[in-house]
């Protein structure tokens, strides 16, 4: 590949990069998605130096003034986004800019804006694809600079004449570039690849070790929020179809303790809905009550030993407010913000509706005891009474049905056990809705007629017979489990698992969950695709949970392991290196040293009269070596065993004077503290080791026979010491 094609490839990878890290955020409308594309490649095969010659200057400043009135237009009425709006003009200059390039600094121009579009996209998003377009990003990026740098040297070079023709071949002389006729292409992109892994190993420490002070980045607004479908806030029933199901990811769940499984009917509650007008479901009551946080935690209900159940949520942006529990919340971490709670016990976030939402909750998922139910129920209060037991005039068939299924059973909790079997065995599921469209009773047309249905008939059916009863009942929608991903230790619930079932109110436990739906169609997928899918799965949940919601509580636990196992491994190569020396010295202790050396007595004898002969010779023939050697030595012995030596002798001066009461304080120098003696003998002695001292230790020049005058005045010192002890204890007598 010629240079110069390899140069515009590396450009337009680093360009496209940008654009593409823009579009991946789903932010981009499609008339600026198609308008750039369409300039991108138009641009690849126009002549666009020649296209710059034939427009007249002023028309691009024209088109550049035109377009500030259309940025106003787009900020108040349009986008209404300063970083959208901010988006298209920078869209729209590169644009303009790939239909006019003809210099180098136009390039300049374009990989600046690149970066901008790469810095755009990382405020409008936080998913995984953000990463994949920052590394073709890092990796054209580098490949482009070196290639613009060659480009831009070789023009310089031709311009001073520092390049002989001879180089190039007569086809390609001017091309602009003849030094690259013949361009190692391969050789550019593996040195780049290497340039850009270098850039990640050192990028990436740096990010897990450099102090953090924000709480992560995964509670933010999204570029593109999804709609689910299958989960609303309202049921219609009634509507005759076949139900689209998706396997987009909704959320997914991760529990403190992967190893303790949950159990198999485990939900994901989101609303209740207690109001049913005969063919739709919904909320009689839409007030909601703010909770406030106590320390970290908003704390619902009291703690139960031994029942506790904490779960971790990850919530792609939806269309919708709902704060998603298991079973029971007793607390919801306080990092999802503000939270609101209605009279269903159903939570919301407004303030992180349409964005990404982390948060933990705190569960109570035991199961009730029949025995503890009574037969003879309390009467509910009055505000549960109104609310759950009300029913429209519906066919009489169904509470003829609900009667004639639990006449036989007395229990209340019994009658909701038996019809909830008798909906999951007697009727199928299917999402193939038959019958007669916008039926007057669609609950009726599902029991009598039809006799197939999905979870929000079958969950409708359930609660009208419970209340026709008189047991409280409600329909919840929520989501199934999902499927859990081994390799991610997650559960990953898809729009598919969408799902609707029944509470019913038993005191003491006051609202037990029940599913009357049979079982869903089987989603088995083949094994490779399956672990391909989870492999996908687990490291988009790796980025959201190590790099996007990378804080400083986790990198003090991170610092903390870490500093844990260097620990550990220096345990463990002190015990392996006790061990070696352990095995060396037993194997020595049983070395038989006497009989070795009587093995090998000759050996040594001629080894070391060897040596000795080679050393005598080497001393008698060599006497310039020899003294080289000696001077050497002494070069490298006098400087600092001379201090070593001198700093000995004056410590033990300073030992036998503290020996015998007369102690250096911390603030004299050595010179002040033999002042301080007076005029002693013992004073004037120690007067010329500290000047002995002072002269080897800190001067630069010292006399050979310094070290012997001071080990000789050490000597005086210890006599005139002793001799001044034996006197004062003669005085004593």
């Amino acid at each position: 590949m010629s240079f110069a094609r390899y140069f515009k490839l590396a450009s337009y990878c680093l360009i496209t990069s940008g654009f593409l890290a823009i579009a991946a955020t789903g932010a981009l409308d499609i008339f600026s998605l198609v308008f750039f594309t369409a300039a991108l490649v138009f641009s690849w095969f126009a002549d666009t130096e020649r296209l710059r010659q034939r427009l007249p200057p002023w028309l691009l400043n024209s088109v550049a003034i035109l377009y500030l009135p259309i940025y106003v237009l787009d900020y108040l009425r349009l986008s209404r986004s300063f970083v959208l709006t901010t988006v298209h003009l920078i869209l729209f200059v590169a644009s303009v800019k790939l239909l006019t390039r003809a210099t180098d600094r136009d390039y300049v121009y374009l990989y600046l804006i690149s970066f901008a579009e790469l810095l755009a996209a990382s405020t409008l998003t936080i998913d995984i694809t953000f990463a994949f377009s920052l590394f073709v990003f890092l990796f054209s990026g580098v490949c482009a600079l070196i290639l613009f740098e060659m480009k831009r040297s070789h023009a310089q070079f031709q311009k001073q004449g520092r390049i002989r023709p001879s180089v190039a071949s007569e086809t390609a002389l001017g091309s602009g570039f003849e030094l690259f006729y013949r361009f190692p292409a391969g050789s550019v992109s593996w040195i780049s690849m290497g340039m850009t892994v270098a850039i990640l190993a050192l990028a990436v420490p740096l990010f897990f070790l450099l102090p953090r002070v924000s709480l992560g980045f995964y509670n933010r607004p999204s570029g593109q929020t999804r709609m689910v479908s299958g989960f609303s806030e309202t049921v219609e029933l009634g509507e005759i179809g076949n139900i689209k199901e998706s396997p987009a990811v909704v959320m997914r769940v991760k529990l403190d303790d992967p190893t303790a499984m949950p159990p198999g009917n485990l939900k994901w509650r989101g609303v209740a809905l207690d109001h049913y007008d005969g063919r739709s479901w919904s909320r009689s009551r839409v007030a909601r009550d703010r909770l406030y946080p106590q320390g970290r935690w908003f704390k619902l209900e009291g703690f139960r030993r031994g029942v506790e159940f904490y779960q971790t949520y990850y919530l792609e942006a939806l269309s919708t407010d709902v704060v998603f529990t298991c079973h029971k919340a007793l607390a919801i971490s306080g990092d999802i913000g503000y939270l609101e709670r209605d009279y269903s016990n159903s939570f919301y976030t407004p303030r992180q509706a349409y964005s990404k939402l982390r948060y933990a909750v705190v569960s109570d998922i035991a199961q009730p005891d029949p025995t503890r139910i009574p037969i003879a129920l309390p009467t509910p209060p009055e505000a549960i009474r109104k609310i759950y037991l009300q029913v429209k005039d519906l066919d009489p068939r169904i509470a003829n049905l609900a009667r004639e299924v639990t006449q036989s059973i007395p229990h209340p909790y019994g009658k909701a056990v038996a019809l909830e079997k008798y909906l999951k065995t007697h009727y199928g599921y299917s999402l193939e809705l038959k019958g007669t469209p916008h039926s007057s009773d669609p609950i009726a047309m599902f029991l009598f007629d039809v006799r197939k249905g999905h979870c929000e008939y079958f969950a409708s059916a359930m609660t009208i017979m419970l209340r026709q009863l008189g047991i409280p009942a409600r329909l919840v929608n929520g989501f199934r489990s999902g499927e859990y991903n081994p390799l991610g230790k997650a559960w990953t619930v898809r729009q598919y698992d969408a799902h609707s079932w029944v509470e019913a109110y038993f005191p003491p436990y006051e609202w037990v969950e029940f599913d009357p739906t049979p079982p869903d169609p089987d989603r088995s997928r083949s094994a490779w695709v399956k672990v391909f899918a989870d492999l996908l799965d687990a490291a988009d949940l790796w980025w959201t949970e190590q790099v996007v919601n990378y804080d400083f509580f986790k990198q003090y636990r991170l610092i903390n392991s870490a500093r844990t196992q260097v620990l550990q491994w220096q345990s463990q190569i002190r015990s392996l290196l006790g061990s070696w020396s352990a095995k060396r010295q037993a194997q020595f202790d049983r070395l038989d040293l006497r009989r070795w050396l009587a093995a090998h007595a000759w050996s040594l004898v001629l080894t070391l009269a060897s040596g000795l002969a080679v050393g005598l010779l080497l001393f008698r023939k060599s006497g310039s070596l020899r003294t080289r050697l000696w001077w050497m030595f002494r070069r490298a012995l006098s400087r600092h065993d001379s201090v070593y030596v001198a700093t000995t002798f004056y410590q033990e001066a300073l030992d036998l004077l503290r020996a015998h009461g007369l102690t250096r304080n911390l603030g004299q120098t050595p010179l002040e503290f033999a002042d301080s003696l007076g005029s002693s003998a013992v004073a004037a002695l120690l007067k010329r080791l500290t000047e002995i001292y002072n002269r080897v230790r800190f001067g630069s020049h010292h006399a050979e026979s310094d070290l012997t005058q001071a080990q000789a005045l050490l000597q005086s010192m210890r006599r005139a010491l002793a001799g001044r002890l034996s006197s004062e204890m003669t005085n004593d007598q």
